[in-house]
């Protein structure tokens, strides 16, 4: 698979998601009863920021822009069926959060634990679903930044996890306590 093809390809798996995304933000608003304290938020806007900017392709020439991923056609389709994997999961995270779902750590007007569709299995699948989904379009890229890009994001998904944590043991206290112990934070069984 060439360059211009894998990039077609990315882009209208993604484009797409990000456009869902926004349009369901938008849609599920519903009031606040308490939120979270700026600077985590802060740290973590800036590494997702950082990170897209490497995504973008404002990766510096030299080591850092070399394919580490030998590329091809299996490689190509592959990477793209697991970001499409990945993408699939985060979807079906947000349908089972519903207006409980907000883009920062915020506790709205009767907000429920979900425990159900893929939170009966990772605390945190839609970080799973954009981690998988970001590994998936790294494979397709193959470049040493697009690699590097993902632990940029597991460090700002584990650092927004714990943040939501506090406040969802403050809301949920026993229960959620109980649901920490029960499922894992971002791969089930691991992690």
């Amino acid at each position: 698979m060439n360059t211009e093809t894998a990039g077609a390809a990315l882009a209208c798996i993604w484009i797409p998601f990000w456009v869902y995304w926004f349009i369901t933000a938008a849609r599920t608003r519903s009031p606040v009863k308490r939120t979270q304290r700026f600077p985590p938020l802060l740290l973590v806007t800036f590494l997702i920021i950082l990170g897209w900017a490497l995504f973008a392709g404002a990766a510096p020439p030299g080591l850092f822009a070399e394919r580490v991923i030998p590329g091809g056609d299996v490689t190509g389709v592959s990477g793209l069926a697991i970001t499409i994997l990945g993408l699939c999961l985060a979807v079906w995270a947000r349908v089972h959060l519903g207006k409980n779902w907000s883009s920062r750590p915020t506790i709205r007007e009767g907000h429920t634990l979900v425990r159900t569709g893929p939170y009966r299995f990772v605390r945190n699948p839609i970080y799973t679903g954009l981690l998988v989904a970001y590994t998936g379009t790294a494979i397709v890229i193959g470049a040493l930044w697009a690699i590097v890009l993902i632990l940029f994001l597991l460090v700002a998904f584990l650092v927004r996890i714990r943040e939501e944590e506090k406040i969802l043991l403050g809301e949920f206290g026993e229960e959620y306590e109980k649901y920490r112990r029960e499922v894992r934070a971002l791969i089930p069984c691991l992690l």
